[in-house]
């Protein structure tokens, strides 16, 4: 659950170091309006499905943070929308109940972001319209405690299952626990879910039920989605005032 699905238009590409996927021994997300998927925006005219580039959080009503390797296929000025919705539909056009499209109007990566390292991995994507009635996740504050190694997060994406019978694509979460936390990322294994392809940008919680916290966004992970997700940590990003630029 929780990377980058390496899709490109005609053709499929890989990203640069696009490791994670979505939630891998995870359960559908019914709660979680606030998590989105990143995609290519459609024809609307070809009947193609929709392409999954990444996961997202809304942060507020017109804004969504994600991943800035995310936008590495098409750019910051690339032709992008996201989806809310428990599950994407097969076909560009009109979404099933409860799901909707929303307009990209400016994408915009962190400053300092270096695709090598993953360092500063998040962008900003303004929306065409508020989205009024999803409560944005909770940024942290001074009175949330920070990320420590041992904690549960849980992870929300609609990357890879590694399931046949579930498909990238739709709204997933599982818990994983950090192993080890820096001044701007932490790391985390599976307790017992995993992210993957297409999880990455997707919101990692942290906190009590009913007062979680958006303590990251997944940027990486080893290759199998087995062992390690690497997340860019939030409250670093507002202690730069990222959110604001």
């Amino acid at each position: 659950m929780l990377a980058c699905l390496p899709v490109s238009g005609p053709e499929e590409s890989t990203p640069p170091d696009s490791q994670a996927q979505e939630v891998v021994q995870g359960t559908d997300a019914p709660g979680d309006g606030a998590a989105v998927a990143l995609v290519a925006r459609r024809t609307r005219c070809g009947g193609e499905p929709p392409v999954l580039l990444c996961s997202g959080a809304l942060i507020a009503p017109d804004v969504v943070l994600t991943a800035a390797h995310c936008l590495a296929l098409f750019g910051e000025a690339g032709p992008y929308e996201v989806f809310l919705g428990p599950t994407l539909p097969p076909e560009s056009g009109a979404p099933g109940p409860g799901g909707r499209f929303v307009r990209v109007t400016r994408a915009v990566a962190h400053p300092s972001y270096v695709p090598a390292a993953h360092a500063w991995d998040a962008a900003l994507l303004r929306l065409a319209t508020p989205v009024e009635d999803v409560p944005p996740y909770r940024l942290p504050g001074g009175q949330d405690p920070p990320v420590a190694v041992g904690s549960l997060v849980r992870a929300v994406g609609y990357g890879d299952t590694k399931d046949a019978a579930r498909p990238s694509g739709q709204r997933r979460q599982g818990l994983l626990q950090v192993t080890g936390v820096q001044a701007a990322a932490f790391q985390a294994g599976p307790s017992p879910a995993m992210s993957c392809v297409g999880d990455s940008g997707g919101p990692v919680l942290g906190g009590p039920q009913g007062n979680e916290v958006l303590w990251g966004l997944t940027v990486s992970g080893d290759v199998a989605c087995r062992s390690e997700a690497v997340q860019v940590r939030v409250d670093a990003l507002a202690a730069v005032s990222y959110y604001t630029s």
